[in-house]
């Protein structure tokens, strides 16, 4: 009677404890709502492949039709395709800058309240925030790494170590 809800799916990378997931997410709404919605607390990725990032891995790789990922590990989700830029809602201020997890540094431009302090920028009420025209470093090399140039990431703001602003040149 009202016609079926089309979601837009997403061709994703995720870092999480130690592998590299890749895969299609459709997440229940907006991306940066679903993953900031404590009701849920696992992901769904269909045509999902995962690869060990540390060398010496017992395993090369796994794939399914379908995996869960609890959303607590994930340390960034990477939108890999420019055009589902259009699918995202961002805040419109952003700020460059680098924030670091364990084993990567992530450059971009940071989506933020108009009125946060860089040295407090991350909303304590969300857990992901949202990095547009983002680089992704490796801080150790490693077996497999994640896509270097994307669109976009959402980083787990529990998995940062660090952040600061920086100047572009």
């Amino acid at each position: 009677m009202f016609g079926e809800l089309n979601l837009p799916t997403f061709n994703v990378e995720i870092v999480a404890s130690g592998v590299l997931f890749r895969g299609k997410f459709e997440p229940k709404g907006d991306m940066l709502i679903y993953l900031n919605d404590q009701r849920y607390t696992v992901i769904r990725l269909d045509d999902v492949s995962l690869h060990p990032v540390a060398e010496g891995a017992t395993i090369r790789g796994v794939k399914q039709p379908m995996m869960a990922i609890t959303k607590e590990t994930l340390q960034i989700v990477s939108v890999l395709d420019k055009a589902d830029m259009a699918h995202l809602m961002l805040l419109s201020s952003k700020r460059p800058f680098v924030a670091y997890t364990s084993h990567y540094a992530v450059q971009g431009n940071l989506h933020v309240n108009a009125d946060a302090r860089d040295d407090d920028s991350f909303d304590e009420t969300k857990t992901f925030f949202a990095i547009s025209d983002a680089t992704i470093y490796p801080i150790y090399s490693g077996r497999h790494q994640p896509v270097a140039k994307v669109a976009a990431v959402m980083i787990n703001q529990q998995q940062i170590l660090a952040y600061h602003p920086y100047q572009k040149k």
